[in-house]
C-alpha cells in the first residue's frame, strides 16, 4: 500500500533501520515471492543474517528456498568482488538481487583515512554497477542499510551508514523503526522515484510466518 503496489523495477530500493527493526525478514519475504512467480533471486548476505531455519517458517519458505542463490562475502573486498560478477548470471529472466546489508563488511574493515577512502570509492563503485545493470536487465535491486547517529539541533538523527552515497545512488528509501507495540513496526517512506517524500508511513507486524497487516 505504501510503494503503490511494490518495489519499482530498474530501481535500486534502500531499506535503512536499526537492529530489529524487520530488514532481514523483509528482504528474506521478497525473495520468496519473487521466487514464487519463477523469477531469479540472487541473496549477497553480507551481515550473515540469512537464516535457513527462519526461511522454512516463512510463507512459501520450504518450497521456494532452494530457487534463491545465496552469497555469502567474508569481507568487503569479497563483497565487490560478487557484485561485479553478478552480471555473468543474469538472463532476460527477471530478477532480484538482495543485498542484506550493503555497509556491513564496510563498518567492519577498519583503518586510517586512506582505507576509508578507498572503501568510499569501492562502495561507491558496487552503487554505481547495481544502478547500471539496472538500466540493462529487467530487474529489482533491494538493499539493506546499518544506521548511525548523528547529533543534529539538540536531538539525534538516524541515518544509514555512508549517507551520502546511499542516498545518491537509491531511487526508493524506506526506514523502518520500531514501535512501543512488541512486534509492530513503523515503516516511512522517505524517497519515491528520486525525489524526497515525507509524511507516509505504515505500520507492519512480524510474526512467525513474516511480515502482515497490523
Amino acid at each position: 500500500m505504501l510503494l503503490g503496489g511494490g518495489f519499482p523495477l530498474r530501481q535500486i530500493s534502500l531499506l535503512y533501520g536499526e537492529a530489529s527493526t524487520g530488514k532481514t525478514i523483509l528482504s528474506m519475504q521478497c525473495a520468496l515471492e519473487m521466487a514464487r512467480k519463477d523469477f531469479r533471486v540472487f541473496y549477497v548476505d553480507a551481515d550473515n543474517s540469512f537464516s535457513a531455519h527462519r526461511l522454512e517458517r516463512l510463507i512459501g519458505g520450504p518450497e521456494q528456498a532452494e530457487k534463491i542463490v545465496l552469497f555469502q562475502p567474508e569481507d568487503f573486498k569479497d563483497q565487490v568482488g560478487i557484485i561485479e560478477n553478478l552480471e555473468n548470471v543474469l538472463t532476460k529472466t527477471p530478477a532480484l538481487i538482495v543485498v542484506d546489508s550493503i555497509t556491513g563488511l564496510y563498518r567492519v574493515d577498519n583503518g586510517g583515512s586512506e582505507k576509508i577512502f578507498a572503501r568510499n570509492r569501492e562502495l561507491n563503485r558496487q552503487l554505481a554497477h547495481l544502478n547500471s545493470l539496472a538500466a540493462r536487465f529487467k530487474l529489482w535491486i533491494l538493499l539493506t542499510g546499518q544506521v548511525h547517529s548523528t547529533p543534529s539541533g539538540g536531538e539525534w538523527i538516524v541515518e544509514p551508514v555512508a549517507t551520502r552515497t546511499l542516498k545518491h545512488w537509491s531511487d526508493l528509501i524506506l526506514r523502518l523503526r520500531q514501535t512501543p507495540k512488541t512486534n509492530v513496526r513503523d515503516c516511512i517512506l522517505e524517497k519515491k522515484n528520486g525525489v524526497e517524500v515525507s509524511a507516509s508511513h505504515s505500520l507492519f507486524r512480524i510474526g512467525e510466518d513474516g511480515i502482515g497487516d497490523v
